[in-house]
């Protein structure tokens, strides 16, 4: 697997862990903020970019403030707003759904962006939707930024897609929460009052006589019975209360009353009634041995308070929490098992992409052994046709033309030794050649090759700069490299158009404490530079990120290996430069080479 193949994996396993590690999180924490702020982390580290944050949608259904991120300015996260508006690329997300990508915000024209982008070097930037739970809004959205242009590919809008699900289900998992404590709250204050109301004394008060087993009590508590105050007044035997005990409390309660009499002991107990009319309540007993005699109770004084409704409250509380409890179980389990489908589905596509890897990768074989057989058919041709010859001119003695065959085999081997070793120079097997080159006379060396290539259809210009810079490379390996664009830029125009080949020399500072340039995808330093520049279809930004993969083309089965655009940036790589490609659909393509003077 060469760099690029290798990176990609890479990539695709970053992404893989982090949704596990932030599934973990969204799972563990009750924190939102925190959850928020480790999710831009977490996804700045899996996409290489030092930017992200979530966009949280206010309630005006319009109005985008910044929650979390990282890598931002002072004044930014917890207080700037956007209006999501009808040209803008968050008014696009929270309209279509989908997500919203802009590779170079400075060559925008669809969006406007707010000036906090541009105050913080952001030069693209990736929209994806936090979703809301059933019948709500949108949370927000969760954005990506880079401080340079870059294409998000197909694959990197699908991992942030499922990684703003995971954030949404975990939004809804704290909102659930907070929800159910609010009516707990609720619960427990009534609850409150409740204990209040016992605690105020708003309570039936009653005597106990032990040894007559009658009871007396004031108007609240022959109420509360049903009895007539004034009977109750004159003392109402125990038994008749005892009748109003729930027949599943009614021994357990008496029992329990006569062994705290000959204890001597506090009573208190929570009883159940079942009324004549069928009306239930449950009411709270204390009761206090106020006189003895002997190590016998004589009397007893208490209370009664209904307790009905902190017990209706109680019970409401244990529902709720069980509610939240079997919710809260739900969703996680939901969560693992979306984890779980997307680690299968990043497996899966990893497999197919393997296989369609393979599959173009013994297609492209194929086709390079099929040329390679041919060529070498074809010089073998010569060396071995000119060394038939000269064994005639040997046998009929005739040696004077001996000389003239001999170097034409020679320079038939030679190619062949050539073609050798740009397939070992290609393969890494055998290091380049490199020498001081003079790319404008390489150039120009090749005009009438490249304008043969490309057809007549095609103008061919050439902008070649004064004094160029001469730099350290194969001049055999630049040869090829320059061919094989030349070629690409004739694919992409097959109506015809212009191709415009230009050398220049460039110095590329680097801001200070860094070592890049400012354009940042090249190290700081002198290079010479070649650019072919054509007018044809352009590229997607779906195509232009996968560009330089191995065995990838767009061009019909048979007609591409894939390897060209790959060969070069190797190439390039070896010989201490770098490959620069930039394309938009409709607006051509520019190859640009850096090699250093």
């Amino acid at each position: 697997m060469n760099d690029l193949g290798w990176n990609q994996h890479q990539s695709v396993l970053r992404q893989q862990t982090t949704l596990a590690r932030f599934g973990e999180l969204a799972l563990r924490s009750e924190d939102l903020d925190q959850i928020l702020t480790e999710a831009c982390r977490l996804v700045g580290e899996a996409l290489g970019t030092d930017l992200a944050k979530v966009m949280e949608l206010l309630e005006d259904g319009h109005t985008l403030r910044a929650r979390a991120g990282i890598g931002w300015k002072p004044g930014v996260i917890g207080e700037t707003t956007v209006k999501a508006e009808e040209h803008t690329s968050e008014g696009h997300a929270l309209k279509t759904g989908r997500p919203m990508v802009s590779p170079d915000i400075g060559t925008e024209t669809r969006f406007r962006y707010p000036q906090f982008l541009i105050d913080n070097g952001v030069k693209a930037v990736a929209n994806v939707l936090i979703i809301g739970a059933k019948g709500r809004p949108p949370f927000g959205i969760l954005q990506i930024d880079s401080r340079e242009p870059r294409a998000f590919s197909d694959d990197d809008t699908v991992f942030l897609q499922s990684y703003a699900n995971l954030i949404a289900a975990a939004v809804d998992r704290l909102r659930i929460m907070s929800d159910m404590r609010d009516a707990e709250a609720r619960l427990r204050a009534s609850l409150d009052r409740q204990q209040s109301a016992l605690a105020t004394g708003l309570l039936g008060f009653f005597e106990w006589d032990v040894p007559a087993g009658t009871l007396t009590a004031d108007p609240h508590f022959a109420r509360f019975y049903g009895l007539d105050p004034a009977a109750v007044a004159a003392g109402l035997p125990l038994a008749d209360l005892a009748a109003l005990i729930h027949p599943d409390d009614r021994a357990a309660t008496v029992a329990s009353i006569g062994e705290t009499a000959a204890l001597l002991a506090d009573y208190e107990r929570e009883v159940r009634l079942v009324y004549p009319d069928g009306e239930r309540r449950c009411v709270h007993v204390r009761g206090r041995c106020c006189e003895q005699a002997d190590g016998r109770a004589l009397r007893y004084t208490g209370t009664i308070a209904d307790v009905t409704a902190s017990k209706a409250a109680e019970a409401a509380l244990r529902h709720a929490n069980e509610a939240l409890e079997a919710r809260v179980a739900e969703r996680t389990r939901e969560l693992v098992e979306a984890n779980s489908r997307l680690r299968v589905e990043a497996e899966e596509r990893e497999r197919v992409e393997e296989a369609l890897r393979q599959s173009h990768k013994m297609e492209a074989v194929g086709q390079l052994t099929g040329g390679i057989a041919h060529d070498f058919n074809n010089l073998l041709t010569g060396i071995t046709g000119n060394l038939e010859l000269m064994r005639a001119r040997v046998t009929q003695g005739r040696t004077a033309e001996l000389g003239r065959y001999l170097d034409a085999a020679l320079t038939s081997a030679g190619r062949a030794a050539s073609l050798t070793h740009r397939l070992l120079a290609f393969s890494r097997r055998q290091t380049l050649a490199p020498k001081p080159t003079d790319a404008n006379r390489l150039v120009r060396g090749m005009e009438d090759l490249i304008r043969r290539t490309v057809g007549p259809g095609i103008a061919v210009e050439t902008r070649l700069a004064r004094e160029l810079w001469p730099t350290l490379c194969d001049a055999n390996q630049l040869e090829s490299a320059l061919l094989n664009l030349a070629i690409n830029a004739r694919d992409a125009m097959p109506d015809g158009g212009r191709l415009v080949i230009e050398t220049a020399n460039a110095a590329l500072p680097a801001p200070p404490g860094e070592t890049r340039s400012a354009s940042g995808s090249v190290p700081a330093g002198e290079y010479m530079v070649l650019s072919i520049t054509d007018t044809g279809a352009g590229m997607t930004p779906d195509v232009l990120a996968r560009a330089f993969d191995p065995f990838f083309t767009t061009k019909p089965l048979g007609q591409g290996t894939g390897l060209g655009l790959s060969m070069i940036y190797g190439f390039m790589r070896q010989s201490g430069g770098h490959l620069d490609l930039r394309s938009a659909p409709g607006e051509g393509t520019t190859a640009t080479i850096y090699l250093p003077r």
